[in-house]
C-alpha cells in the first residue's frame, strides 16, 4: 500500500511509535487545529518525533534570531515560537497558497512572525550578501535542494549556532531501505548531501533517527569572529 505522508504516520519509526509519541504529549489548542487542516487538505506536516526533537532543541538553545526554510502552513514555525516565545523568527516559502494559510494561524495566535515569499535558495543567497546571522536555522524544504543549501546555511550560523535539516534519511531510502527507481534522483542528493557535511571545518553533525531523519549542525566556532 503507498504510504501517505498527510496522515502524519511513520516514516523511518513504526506508524504505531509514531501515534503513541504523538498521543503522548499535550499540545497547544492551536497545533491541534494545525493538524486537523493538514489531516482534512492532505497536507504532510512534521512527524510527532520530530516535532518533539524541534521543541526541545529550541527550548534549550532559546535562539534569538530564528530562519525557517519551508513555512509550509506554519506547524513548524508554531511549535519553534511556543518553544521560545521571545525568538524573532523568519519563515520563508515560495508556495503563496500555504503561505497565506500559515499566516492566518501566526495571526490568531498574535505571533509577530516575519513570512517571506521566496524560492529558499535565493533567499539563503541574498542572506549571504547582506550579511545576515542566525542563531538557529531549521530547513524543511525540497530534498534535492539541500546539497546546495549546505555551505550557506552554515556561513550563516552565527558561532555555537544550530541548523537543523529535517527528511535527510527520506523513509529509510538514504540508509538502505528498498525503493524504486522514481527516488534515485533524490537519495543520491541526499547521500551527497549527508556526505559533505560532515566535511566543513569546525562544524560537528549529528544524525538523529526519528521522523524522516533530521540533521544537526553546529557551528562549533572555533578561529570565527
Amino acid at each position: 500500500m503507498e504510504f501517505k505522508r498527510w496522515r502524519n504516520l511513520g516514516e523511518i519509526l513504526p506508524e504505531e511509535v509514531e501515534e503513541f509519541i504523538g498521543s503522548f504529549f499535550e499540545r497547544e489548542e492551536l497545533l491541534r487545529e494545525v493538524e486537523e487542516f493538514a489531516k482534512k487538505e492532505k497536507v504532510p506536516i512534521l512527524l510527532p518525533s520530530s516535532a518533539q526533537v524541534l521543541r526541545l532543541i529550541v527550548s534549550l538553545k532559546k535562539p534569538r534570531k530564528v530562519l525557517e526554510i519551508g513555512t509550509g502552513i506554519g506547524y513548524s514555525t508554531l511549535n519553534i515560537y511556543l518553544a521560545h516565545p521571545e525568538a524573532e523568527i523568519t519563515t520563508v516559502d515560495s508556495n503563496i497558497k500555504r503561505l497565506k494559510v500559515a499566516e492566518g494561524f501566526f495571526k490568531r495566535a498574535g505571533i509577530p512572525v516575519e513570512t517571506v515569499e521566496a524560492d529558499g535558495l535565493d533567499f539563503l543567497r541574498e542572506a549571504l550578501s547582506e550579511g545576515r546571522k542566525y542563531d538557529f536555522i531549521f530547513v524543511d524544504s525540497a530534498k534535492g535542494e539541500y546539497p546546495f543549501f549546505n555551505y550557506k546555511v552554515q556561513a550563516l550560523l552565527k558561532p555555537g549556532g544550530l541548523a537543523l535539516f529535517d527528511n535527510v534519511l527520506f523513509r529509510g531510502y538514504v540508509a538502505g531501505r528498498e525503493h524504486d527507481g522514481r527516488y534515485k534522483r533524490g537519495v543520491k542528493l541526499l547521500k551527497h548531501f549527508l556526505k559533505y557535511i560532515k566535511e566543513y571545518p569546525n562544524f560537528r553533525a549529528y544524525l538523529i533517527g526519528v521522523g524522516d531523519g533530521l540533521l544537526l549542525l553546529e557551528n562549533l566556532g572555533y578561529n570565527r569572529r
